[in-house]
């Protein structure tokens, strides 16, 4: 994430909607990734100045601004939406009469603006033509184990077709804790399950033609092999034992889907936590000369900072995870997936099929 500031000088959060210092309004817009300070005229008019933007531009915020989620992100004048790409995007949210479900709601969507920043940067998604991702939506469900009024007993979170399922439950700590406890995860936050599902998401953009698929295969394994069956098999026997010479997590050797979101998800946090850090200085790396050995390298600097800083405070280590050249080579390739996609959208040229860079499949040993 990177830092943010109201046309005063002051540093503001970015999901702040007002300035602490001066008072002014804020207001993200994704099309430029910057935030806007300036001043909200009614429900549907923000005149709004940046830091390091002098000429005042006028705005719509998204209707959502005036909910209980308070989203702070912007809309064009002239985009017939009354939602943010972002909050648009949700299907299916939970009850709202139920009181803890404002919460709940809250921070799903808190999660999936980081997401969606995130995807923006990367140039995955652009702003000024939400048409190429309108196919996204998200559906907030509810199950018996936080709802008794309910008939279904599990709501499974999972994504099908551009349809990401989410249990409103893991909004709540205490819910996220109990399921980290009882599936034996070292990592489970409610953005990880975000950006985990975006991982299916962006596999059906990516890999489209039978090239681009054996690509992938002779990185993650065959994704033919019986999803339904993998998965039983994974619940019942558990993981391989030698799991963390070629896997990320044990649940990325369930099957080479599993593997590809886990990493992908990993290569979220890592963009997003490295970003951060160059923000503030932590980290050297300037991501205008993207090169992935670098970045690699920069990243495993700032995780051992990350550590002993949580050390120093007592705490548990944020990053937990020991990564082998095999998994390595995993995130090289989505590196490189990532790179030649945001490309091919910068050029407008999606229908266009360029095969994956050659040179990736070295970095996965068999």
């Amino acid at each position: 994430m990177r830092r943010f500031y109201c046309l005063c000088g002051n540093e503001v959060g970015f999901h702040d909607h007002y300035c602490k210092h001066c008072g002014r309004d804020l207001a993200f817009d994704p099309q430029i990734g910057t935030m806007w300070s300036g001043e909200l005229i009614a429900q549907d008019h923000f005149f709004a100045h940046s830091a390091n933007r002098g000429k005042a531009v006028k705005f719509r915020p998204c209707a959502q601004r005036f909910s209980a989620i308070g989203c702070n992100w912007l809309l064009l004048n002239e985009d017939e939406h009354c939602q943010c790409i972002a909050c648009r995007s949700s299907r299916v949210i939970p009850d709202q009469s139920i009181q803890r479900n404002i919460n709940r709601w809250y921070r799903l969507e808190q999660a999936k603006r980081q997401l969606f920043q995130t995807l923006l940067d990367l140039q995955l998604f652009n702003a000024a033509q939400p048409a190429v991702f309108q196919d996204l939506r998200f559906d907030f469900l509810e199950d018996r184990r936080s709802n008794p009024n309910l008939q279904l007993e599990h709501v499974l979170t999972g994504h099908y077709d551009g349809l990401i399922t989410l249990n409103a439950a893991e909004a709540d700590e205490g819910f996220l804790h109990t399921m980290k406890e009882q599936m034996r995860e070292r990592y489970r936050t409610l953005l990880g399950h975000f950006r985990h599902e975006i991982g299916h998401y962006f596999w059906l953009k990516f890999f489209t033609t039978e090239a681009q698929k054996r690509q992938f295969r002779s990185v993650f394994g065959d994704e033919r092999d019986d999803y339904a069956h993998a998965l039983e098999r994974y619940y019942q026997q558990g993981n391989n034992n030698h799991w963390r010479s070629r896997f990320i997590t044990p649940y990325a050797s369930s099957h080479p889907h599993e593997d590809w979101a886990e990493t992908w998800a990993h290569y979220l946090h890592i963009v997003d936590t490295l970003q951060t850090a160059q923000s503030y200085g932590i980290s050297i790396y300037e991501p205008q000369e993207h090169n992935f050995n670098r970045w690699f390298v920069e990243w495993a600097r700032v995780a051992q900072i990350m550590n002993a800083l949580n050390r120093s405070m007592g705490l548990a280590e944020p990053y937990p995870f020991k990564l082998s050249e095999i998994v390595v080579g995993k995130l090289h390739f989505i590196d490189e997936v990532i790179q030649e996609y945001a490309q091919r959208q910068t050029n407008n040229a999606a229908a266009t099929e360029k095969p994956l860079a050659d040179t990736v499949a070295s970095w996965t040993k068999s």
